[in-house]
């Protein structure tokens, strides 16, 4: 074939490489009752489809996909049904129209600035480590897929992720992929809150906040800062204090007055930044701020346990209420969803699992598991290639980009948040007086660490990366 042709040629690609791409459609890669039978691209990357399997039907259909002008994903054909699937390969392949030119924006829509052209502002330690380093090279390509999958990004969103807000904007971009994974229609019709996520019939409008320390940029590389030695103060001082802060501070915005706000569920999606590695550590204060409860370990050998002790205010130098869900007046707020996996290496390992795999790169993951024996109070550690069939066989589809995400229940919620709006996150709530947690994964991680290794390089390089604490 000559080399004029070659951008025309239909190639296989990965299940999870396709997956990332749909994170642009409507409901992202939920395709149910239908799975993915077989994925594709057009040459350089110009179209990309696939094949999905009905088991029950017995058929087969196909979608393609386009890339526009600005890059992002278009849906330009669903074919089928079909008897066989190559009869639904030769459907996609004619409907990919590979080595056509990009679609066109459709008329008066908004030209999609590039993420990683520097602007006028310049660019941070974090942004330039994301795209001048082939070891991140993973994370940039899943970042690109799902900023572009953003329905309507805001003005500011390209020079604040280059510049001192990357950490914020890494967060929002965590966010679609766990919404869209789940099969979420999102919206972003307003300039706040931030998203409006829905599913068969259920709604809920979020506000994403990021806890940040008041010294610039706190939280990105830098000298890794260890938990406080101090249980109590980790608990309910200083980490506790500082999300009390933040989230009140955007309740005072009263989102749940807004005119398309009022009379839906209404919740804050907040992550930590306050200081480097301060999101291993930090979570667990959370809860202890919003319920009011400390977790305290009571007994010796056979006889330990955990109990909830009640408090009514934090430790830290401004003695803030604990008990936010405790408030009445606070009972506007449905919940609280918390996720600490909105970092360079969350992205990192998706885009490798998804296919970019630079030459020489390998990913050791190292934490600890939450043990799920019943009386067990002492996690599960583990260490495993995150390219290893042992790591994929933690859970049933592999690594998702939902399993860190935590919704805390507010028990006094004037419009509570059905589970089956977020299923696969772990959700707190209260029940016969006592916090319990529901959760579709067998396999937790409470915290983590993913190492780097470039063997052209000749030496490791670390990417610390905290995961949720479902225990």
């Amino acid at each position: 074939m000559a080399p004029a042709d070659e951008p025309r040629l239909i190639t296989p690609i990965s299940q999870r490489q396709f997956e990332l791409y749909a994170l642009s459609l409507e409901r992202g890669p939920d395709f149910d009752p239908a799975h993915i039978f077989s994925a594709y691209q057009a040459g350089r990357g110009s179209a990309s489809g696939c094949i999905l399997l009905d088991s029950e039907q017995r058929t087969f259909t196909s979608i393609a996909l386009r890339r526009r002008v600005d890059h992002c994903w278009i849906k330009v054909d669903e074919g089928g049904p079909y008897s066989t699937p190559e009869a639904a390969l030769d459907g996609l392949s004619i409907a990919m129209r590979a080595g056509d030119p990009p679609e066109p924006l459709p008329p008066g829509a908004r030209r999609r600035p590039l993420l990683v052209k520097p602007g006028a502002s310049g660019t941070s330690p974090e942004f330039d480590l994301l795209t001048t380093t082939i070891s991140h090279l993973p994370a940039l390509m899943a970042i690109g897929e799902c900023y572009l999958a953003l329905p309507n990004p805001d003005a500011n969103f390209v020079p604040d992720f280059q510049t001192s807000n990357f950490a914020s904007r890494l967060f929002e971009l965590y966010l679609i992929a766990c919404f869209r994974e789940q099969g979420l229609s999102v919206r972003q019709d307003h300039v706040s809150p931030d998203f409006f996520i829905e599913k068969n019939g259920d709604t809920c409008w979020i506000e994403a906040v990021t806890a940040n320390s008041e010294t610039p940029r706190a939280g990105g590389i830098g000298d890794w800062v260890h938990a406080p030695e101090d249980r109590n103060e980790r608990l309910t001082g200083g980490p506790a204090e500082r999300f009390a802060k933040t989230l009140r501070g955007k309740l005072q915005r009263n989102y749940h007055a807004m005119d398309h706000v009022k009379g839906q569920s209404f919740a804050l999606a907040l992550a930590d930044f306050h200081q480097s590695g301060s999101m291993v550590w930090s979570r667990e204060a959370l809860p202890t701020y919003l319920y009011g409860l400390r977790a305290d370990i009571e007994g010796v050998g056979k006889e330990r346990r955990a109990v909830a002790t009640p408090i009514t205010n934090l430790t830290g130098k401004h003695g803030i209420p604990a008990g936010l869900f405790r408030d009445p007046d606070f009972a506007h707020l449905s919940a609280v969803i918390f996720s600490n996996a909105a970092t360079l290496a969350k992205f990192n390992r998706m885009g490798f699992l998804a296919g970019w795999r630079p030459p020489g790169l390998t990913m050791i993951r190292s934490g600890i598991l939450f043990d799920r024996t019943p009386g067990a109070l002492e996690p599960i550690d583990f260490k495993l290639s995150v390219a290893s069939d042992e790591y994929q066989a933690l859970w049933p589809w592999g690594e998702a980009w939902c399993q860190e995400l935590e919704v805390f229940h507010n028990p006094l919620a004037t419009h509570p948040i059905p589970f089956d709006l977020i299923p696969g996150a772990t959700h707190w709530f209260e029940r016969d007086g006592e916090i319990v947690c529901s959760t579709i994964w067998a396999n937790s991680v409470l915290s983590s660490v993913t190492r780097l290794h470039m063997t052209g390089e000749g030496q490791a390089t670390g990417d610390a990366h905290a995961e949720s604490d479902p225990s």
